[in-house]
């Protein structure tokens, strides 16, 4: 790890930016990143998610390691750019912690690794107790299943129908079951019942998150308890010591992610996000009735100052108070991969979230303000903030391609006012030149205060005068046929015309329906224009029949002989039928042609 003077140094010159390498950083807003470059291992091979990555004082130096429990049952230790040591795990982890077991000085952490049923508790990096969770009453038609198969009385195929039914009609299965449910070759089904042949079904759970609560005060170096959430629905708080339980809260949905807030002794909240897709509250170990329904599958949870923020499957973070209601919503652009907690110690203990995102980007939040966006190769697996070394605010990313990198955050860095996007303009905290109150603004404000009910009801006398003028103006224009559209009530006509077409050749649409309840036979048609400006495809014709309640469409080829002489009306009559003895037009409607454009030679 690069030496932190030297990083001191570089922040007073150029801003330090993150580089822009592969095809996921492409970034749509402007790459502005707050964090200095410290260390980057392309080749460093790590696979490990999130829950499996931390810093501690493991030797009680001031020196914080890089701890890892990687997928491949190995705990790797880093110390500043180098791998300091590897450790054989027994199964392959879940999660990792860091907890002050007691009062005793030196204040030296214990280090708990999270695998299948057993919580493994390192000292010194050397294997220190082991804490198994409890076996739990198996159910009697599960246990006989079982039974019957290892006898040969049902079929495995039968056995995984009826596990399948219990579980759909709400009980919690063993692990085995669940392993023999999940298994889809037929021959490996039989194996692995071969290899269970003779064994008892015993109720064994596995943990699937953990995390820490305080003993009583809030501090770095204070004691603090273990919390636990289990296959079986349950969150099981330990004491300091690691030894036993003293809180056993039953959920009864599997928590997949669990976030904790206060101390054991004075009150605490413990947030979990269930497979359900809903999120569950505790409090001071009693479930609450608050449940919140989400709208996707949680993929992340962080426990901020005042809110909880989820990460959802849709490609939205939301933040909820402790009594349920949302607070504000973040909508990201992709997917998102990993969350994790930015608590800078440096800057008035500001909470911040950092997530990844799909195509490549790390942002960080304050609240719901956008405030550094920087860019990585590959997609992100793990995300941790913390201190590491020597330095208090350093960022750790863990890629799917096994890249190690290592970011710092300056002193001098802003999380508060918004880098990019979001937040108000600069322009809102400019005041308005508001002129001052003369003498007549003062008397005018005065006479409406007065008059108020007076001057309410000739403004509404008058917007009534206005909209019959409007409704009396418009009628005549139907009546009359000056417009494109036109309309009789002597025999219930309705005509309206539109032109399409660039010029010089137009379409004309007549659209005449029918309002009344008779039907009108032979009804004849005139269309005129000026000879001199229009060649109309035809200038009569007969409608044979109008039925009620329809609308007919006739299409009228219109062409502009000369497109610079300038536009004219065309109008269009709708005469009487040939038994009437009337001679005045029916209906008539007239329409405004638009400039031609030249005819290509």
């Amino acid at each position: 790890m690069v030496d932190p003077g030297d990083y001191a140094a570089a922040e007073h010159g150029h801003g330090a930016a993150s580089k822009n390498s592969g095809p996921l950083g492409q970034i749509s807003p402007p790459l502005k990143s707050v964090w200095l470059e410290a260390f980057n291992d392309p080749v460093a091979g790590i696979t490990a998610y999130t829950p499996c990555v931390h810093t501690c004082n493991l030797f009680g130096d001031g020196d914080n390691r890089l701890v890892i429990a990687d997928e491949d049952r190995k705990l790797k230790v880093w110390k500043g750019t180098q791998k300091a040591s590897e450790h054989q795990l027994l199964d392959t982890p879940v999660a990792i912690c860091s907890f002050i077991s007691d009062n005793s000085q030196p204040r030296l952490p214990a280090l708990a690794v999270a695998a299948g049923s057993h919580i493994y508790v390192y000292r010194n990096l050397r294997p220190y107790s082991k804490f198994m969770l409890p076996s739990e009453n198996v159910n009697t038609e599960e246990q006989d299943i079982w039974q019957k198969v290892m006898e040969g009385e049902i079929v495995i195929g039968d056995a995984v129908a009826q596990l399948t039914r219990l579980q759909d009609a709400g009980v919690v299965l063993q692990t085995r079951s669940l392993q023999l449910m999940n298994i889809g070759d037929p021959d490996a089904k039989m194996a692995f019942v071969e290899h269970w042949q003779g064994q008892p079904l015993v109720s064994t759970t596995v943990i699937t998150c953990m995390d820490i609560v305080k003993q009583a005060i809030d501090e770095p170096d204070a004691v603090s308890c273990l919390v636990v959430g289990t296959e079986s629905g349950r969150i099981l708080v330990i004491n300091a010591a690691g030894t036993a339980i003293v809180k056993n809260i039953w959920v009864g949905i599997t928590p997949a992610m669990i976030a904790v807030q206060g101390e054991l002794d004075v009150g605490y909240r413990i947030t979990v996000a269930g497979r359900d897709g809903k999120l569950y509250h505790i409090r001071n170990g009693e479930l609450t009735q608050t449940i919140i329904q989400l709208e996707a599958q949680p993929v992340g949870l962080v426990r901020l100052q005042k809110h909880v923020a989820v990460g959802c499957m849709n490609d939205v973070i939301h933040a909820y108070q402790s009594n349920g209601h949302k607070s504000w919503s973040i909508y990201l652009p992709c997917h998102i991969l990993a969350m994790q907690r930015m608590e800078v110690t440096s800057q008035r203990m500001t909470k911040a979230l950092v997530v990844a995102l799909s195509n490549g980007e790390v942002r960080i939040y304050n609240e719901k303000l956008l405030v550094s966006i920087h860019a990585v190769p590959n997609p992100v697996t793990a995300l941790w903030f913390g201190r590491y070394g020597r330095e208090d605010n350093t960022l750790i990313t863990i890629t799917k391609s096994g890249m190690l990198d290592i970011k710092m955050l300056p002193r001098t860095a802003n999380l508060e006012a918004g880098a990019v996007g979001g937040g108000p303009p600069p322009e809102q905290e400019i005041p308005l030149a508001v002129p001052k109150k003369t003498r007549l603004y003062v008397e005018q404000t005065q006479r409406e205060r007065e008059q108020a009910a007076d001057m309410h009801r000739t403004f509404q006398r008058d917007l009534a005068k206005l909209r019959l003028t409007t409704a009396r103006a418009y009628v005549k224009v139907l009546t009359d046929g000056q417009g494109a559209a036109a309309f009789t009530t002597s025999t219930n006509l309705s005509l309206s015309l539109s032109v399409a077409g660039l010029g010089p050749r137009f379409r004309l649409s007549l659209l005449l329906r029918n309002e009344g309840t008779k039907q009108m036979l032979d009804v004849p048609v005139v269309l005129r224009a000026d000879p001199a400006l229009y060649s109309l495809g035809k200038t009569q014709f007969v409608i044979p029949l109008l039925v009620p309640g329809l609308q007919y469409t006739f299409e009228i080829p219109v062409t502009a002989l000369d497109p610079l002489q300038g536009t004219d009306n065309v109008g269009v009559l709708l005469l009487a039928p040939g038994g009437s003895s009337s001679s005045a037009p029916l209906l008539q409607a007239t329409i405004k042609m638009p400039m031609s454009e030249p005819e290509d030679v």
